[in-house]
């Protein structure tokens, strides 16, 4: 790609959040997701929200994890060819992060990733705080080793929060649940974290609701936030200076022609977005 010599600071972009979870069924943190981003993000930018189109049971599984990507596969594809400019995924887990960087030429940034490479510019420690001890196991610690920042993280905790029971947090009480998050936090402070990274878009969302930024001195970083502006982030760059994922090594490319003939050859197409709102409200094309 050849940069333009036109200034893009205020162009209009379109960024596509990606939700794992059906996030019809969770509408709070559906609106949450576009408030947040309103505030976030600079006027010239729309967000559309996402999520699965199915439900998974006993989710906290590698199984419900590779079905859930499915639905991921076939929407994240479709923004690419929708025009989206940039896509956030809105899960801790990074689901089909790195597959889709390897045929997409739209930004792809994954909320993990983006979240513990950022926590390293605020701390030499960080720490991860999930509501799931199976994420922390099944998934989180293989992916800080995945992304060789092992010797920059002090632990994790989890606390036990239902994705349902954070929905009605940041709709009702969120007392008891930001105690526990407290408590849980101090303990990852008294093991050396020097900043603790939300290992969930909801979590995330209940800790900036509610002001909690720091647990005894250590920042709390506002994983969302950090998607929503870096993806933004590597829209400009590489809108003004041609800046984009390497297409040698890992991420080496195929063929657009291999690429499509692939793609339909196992039923992946466009979605038709009725499970997704942007951030101005309105029901996305």
């Amino acid at each position: 790609m050849t940069p333009s010599t036109t200034a893009h600071h205020a162009a209009p972009l379109r960024i596509l959040w990606q939700s794992s979870t059906p996030i019809t069924r969770y509408p709070a943190y559906n609106e949450a997701i576009v408030a947040h981003a309103a505030r976030v993000l600079g006027p010239q930018v729309e967000v559309v929200v996402r999520g699965t189109l199915r439900p998974t049971f006993g989710s906290y599984t590698r199984a419900a994890f590779f079905l859930k990507s499915s639905d991921m596969m076939d929407s994240i594809v479709a923004a690419a060819d929708e025009g989206f400019d940039g896509v956030g995924i809105g899960c801790f887990l990074d689901p089909i992060l790195h597959e889709l960087r390897e045929i997409l030429d739209i930004p792809v940034m994954g909320l993990a990733e983006t979240g513990i490479h950022m926590a390293c510019m605020l701390g030499q420690r960080f720490a991860i705080l999930s509501h799931s001890e199976a994420l922390n196991v099944k998934v989180y610690d293989s992916l800080v080793e995945r992304y060789g920042l092992r010797a920059r993280m002090s632990g994790m905790h989890a606390v036990d929060l239902s994705m349902d029971t954070l929905e009605k947090a940041i709709t009702g009480d969120p007392a008891p649940a930001i105690t526990l998050l407290n408590e849980a936090g101090a303990k990852l402070v008294a093991e050396g974290a020097e900043v603790i990274v939300p290992g969930c878009g909801l979590l995330n969302l209940l800790c900036v609701q509610q002001g909690l930024n720091q647990i005894a001195g250590a920042t709390v970083l506002d994983v969302t936030g950090a998607l929503l502006k870096m993806t933004e982030t590597m829209v400009t760059l590489r809108r003004v200076s041609g800046t984009g994922v390497s297409r040698t090594g890992y991420y080496a490319r195929p063929s657009e022609a291999d690429v499509r003939k692939t793609l339909a050859s196992f039923g992946r197409g466009r979605v038709d977005g009725s499970d997704a709102v942007s951030a101005t409200g309105k029901a996305a094309p």
